[in-house]
């Protein structure tokens, strides 16, 4: 039967596998990244039915959906129910990426289905090869962390929503509902999905003109999905200790304070205790900002620092630096083109729909975080960015052009990706010409999330001249992190190294001096 299949299938399927088997490399060569400790602490507690945040600065962000990362060490377990392991978790972290590397095969799927029922087959295939190839999805998509479902869920809600908008029939409207759900179990920043559904949903209301003639129907369906939603949410939890009042709870934020002492605080809240308690932890560590020993470095961008607050510009300016510019340039050229195209030409309604999502995540979280450690806060923008630029393969000037064009995107996306592979995590494209002056753009898990140990020591080893900086002043070649030769913690430690200029890098996350 399979010989009956065409050379699209066999080309989805060979970029399927070509993503599974740059994971399966990367994953064992890169480190443990700060953040995975807590969200595998947490998924392992997960499993074990026991939902509450105990640790208030670790725990904050952690969500359920780590308890699908920590199966591997669960079956394990089963396996063998004596195992007890001596390596602090470091082996259960690295098996739970591969778990979140398969599942985030549905990333792709997601970017090829709805590329291949807006604009044909070859825009599919160009979407996916770009989400293959993708340096951010892909370094994230291979670790423990909420991220990469972040991105996940972002598109498949986006995708059913888009479904449900084209045929308002029952079975797309559910999954609308289930997936903007799930989300919720993802990450806290998931709650600007349902902000931005809504805002979509009331102009096509309006356009449709039945805003107010429908709001019976409307307002049934606004009911059903708050109950979809709620309930995933307390499944997520475990159902544990639901319908509590915000004054029976002791909050950390500003914010939720204040709600207690109105008269919210005393009504019974839908949700499960856990969520709550996060929603008021992450909120308080964004009160708290960026430069708290508690939350994080200081945050920085363009040679500019600063602590407390963020930048409002500073999503948009990493976006900038850390997408793949065939990307950059084919999402330009779309908000281009729903200017001057002619009538009946593409699907500007959904094309505009992408653009939205993808600004709306990059300006508000700008605007609204205060802690602003890398694009991964973002992640969630790419898979919606890969489907719009499936509309290139459509235009007339790539049809013109096809083979040249295919020949470029192919030679400058594996170029470019595998110059850093498996480092993809600190990728940056060519608007950054001299890779170790990236520092003066962007720091932190931009480019060094703690994935780098491993090269570093390899590099160590193979050059015995060269050490790790220290406090103390040395001659000499070292090595030194981005953030500690930018002075982010405000600590002054390395100050004797300000005046130097790097000479290398190593692995893209370590600067490189010759004192």
């Amino acid at each position: 039967m399979l010989h009956k299949r065409g050379k699209h299938f066999y080309l989805v399927i060979f970029l399927f596998a070509i993503y599974l088997i740059n994971g399966l490399i990367a994953i064992p060569r890169n480190s443990v990244t700060y953040d995975e400790m807590d969200h595998w602490s947490y998924g392992k507690r997960v499993l074990m039915k026991e939902t509450d945040k105990i640790f208030p600065f670790d725990d904050a962000s952690t969500m359920p959906v780590s308890g699908v990362n920590a199966i591997p060490r669960a079956f394990q377990q089963i396996i063998d129910p004596e195992l007890q392991k001596t390596d602090g978790g470091f082996s259960d972290i690295m098996n739970g990426r591969y778990v979140t590397l398969i599942v985030c095969l549905l990333t792709g799927f997601f970017i090829y289905t709805w590329s291949k029922q807006l604009f044909g087959e070859n825009a599919a295939l160009l979407s996916l090869f770009l989400f293959v190839f993708c340096p951010n999805l892909n370094g994230h998509g291979a670790l423990l962390t909420t991220d990469a479902y972040a991105a996940l869920f972002t598109v498949s809600t986006a995708y059913f929503y888009w479904r449900f908008i084209k045929k308002s029939n029952g079975l797309n409207f559910l999954a609308f509902c289930i997936s903007l759900g799930l989300a919720q179990l993802v990450k806290y920043s998931m709650l600007h999905l349902i902000i931005f559904f809504g805002i979509v949903s009331f102009f096509v209301l309006i356009k449709r003109g039945s805003l107010i003639k429908r709001i019976g129907w409307n307002s049934i369906r606004l009911i059903v999905l708050g109950i979809v939603v709620l309930f995933l949410i307390n499944v997520g939890f475990l159902f544990n200790k639901p319908a509590k009042g915000l004054d029976e709870f002791d909050m950390s934020s500003q914010k939720f304070t204040a709600l207690q002492s109105s008269f919210v605080g005393s009504l019974p809240l839908p949700l499960p205790a856990p969520y709550i308690k996060g929603l008021d932890l992450t909120t308080y560590m964004n009160e708290l900002g960026a430069g708290n020993p508690n939350v994080s470095d200081a945050n920085y961008i363009v040679g500019q620092k600063k602590t407390g607050t963020g930048f409002w510009y500073y999503y948009l300016v990493v976006f900038i630096f850390k997408t793949p510019l065939t990307a950059l340039l084919i999402l330009f050229g779309a908000v281009a083109f729903l200017f001057v195209r002619k009538k009946r030409q593409g699907h500007p309604n959904t094309m505009l729909f992408l653009v939205g999502l993808i600004f709306y995540f990059l300006l508000v979280l700008g605007s609204q975080n205060n802690v602003q450690i890398g694009i991964r806060h973002a992640l969630m923008v790419y898979p919606p960015l890969y489907v719009l630029c499936g509309f290139f393969a459509t235009t007339s000037f790539f049809q013109k052009r096809a083979k040249l064009l295919q020949r470029l995107i192919v030679i400058y996306s594996v170029a470019t990706y595998y110059y850093f592979f498996p480092n993809l995590i600190s990728y940056s494209n060519e608007l950054i010409p001299v890779k170790k002056n990236a520092y003066k753009v962007m720091a932190d898990s931009n480019l060094d999330f703690g994935q780098g140990v491993y090269a570093l020591e390899g590099y160590l080893r193979s050059h015995p001249d060269v050490y790790v900086a220290d406090t103390t002043a040395r001659g000499g070649k070292f090595a030194i992190r981005v953030n500690d030769y930018l002075n982010l913690k405000n600590e002054n430690k390395y100050s004797w190294t300000s005046n130097l200029k790097p000479s290398g890098q190593i692995n893209h996350c370590f600067l490189l001096f010759d004192n």
